[in-house]
Parts: structure tokens; sequence; C-alpha cells
């Protein structure tokens, strides 16, 4: 049976590979913060589950414009807003960057995906790190995918 699948990124490479890894799979990609949630209020019931980007636009390019206030924790802030809202939809964050700066210093790959289990515990289900140059992603992710449908 075929999976619906969100997926809110907007870097195109990797928005390419998470295509061809879902090809047989329904997908709908929103490539921002604005665009993410208002799909998500409008059409949650849609999809089986959610890929998330960790640095996303706050909203989609415009004709004229290079995207707007690029947003390093977008996707912490999705996660926020699913959390306020309770749109419990399934969801695996897949991100490419293993060190996050932050004011109070770097934070880690392994360190968000332990604040984010505890924090968004009802629907989060772990992180995905991607790599253009392997394909170890995909392992990851083909085993959180099983971890939502058990």
């Amino acid at each position: 049976m075929m999976n619906k699948v969100l997926i809110i990124e907007d870097d195109k490479v990797k928005i390419e590979r998470l295509t061809s890894y879902f090809s047989n799979e329904e997908l709908t990609v929103k490539e921002s913060f604005q665009g993410g949630v208002s799909e998500l209020k409008s059409n949650l019931k849609n999809y089986d589950f959610l890929i998330l980007d960790m640095t996303i636009p706050l909203w989609e390019k415009g004709n004229n414009d290079l995207g707007g206030n690029y947003e390093q924790f977008g996707g912490e802030k999705i996660l926020r807003e699913m959390k306020r809202r309770k749109l419990f939809l399934p969801t695996i964050l897949f991100t490419m960057f293993d060190v996050f700066p932050t004011k109070e210093g770097n934070i880690t790959f392994n360190e968000i995906n332990i604040i984010f289990k505890e924090e968004f515990s009802d629907f989060y289900f772990g992180a995905v790190f991607y790599n253009a140059n392997e394909d170890n992603w995909q392992i990851d992710m083909s085993n959180l995918i099983a971890k939502i449908k058990s």
C-alpha cells in the first residue's frame, strides 16, 4: 500500500534524493514553515508521516525574492506548532547538519534528536543524518519508517 508522505524541505538536491527514495509513495513537498504548517492544518489526515528539514525559510520563495527569512531552527518551530495545535503526524527529522550553533553554544545532531524525542514524544520518531556522499541515510530512514508502521 502506498504511503502518503509530506516533505517539508527547501534544498533541491535533498528533495530529489527523497523523491527517488520514496519513488513508490505519494509525495507532497512544501518548502517553508508557512507552507508546511498550512498544509498540516488543512490536510493532516491525508498523510502517513512527515519528513522534516531543520533549516527552512519561513515562507516560500516568490518570483522576486530568494526565499524568506531563512530559519536555522525552522523545523523545530514546525514541531512546536504541531505540538501546540495537536497536529500529531509521525515525524522524522532529515538534516545534513551535524552541529547547530546556538547562542548558548553548539548543539549536536544527536543532542537535538534526544531533546526532540522528549519534547515531542507524541509524534517525533527520530532523526536521519543526510550525507550527500553516502547512502547510509536510506537505512536509517527505512528503520524509522518501520518503527512508525509497527
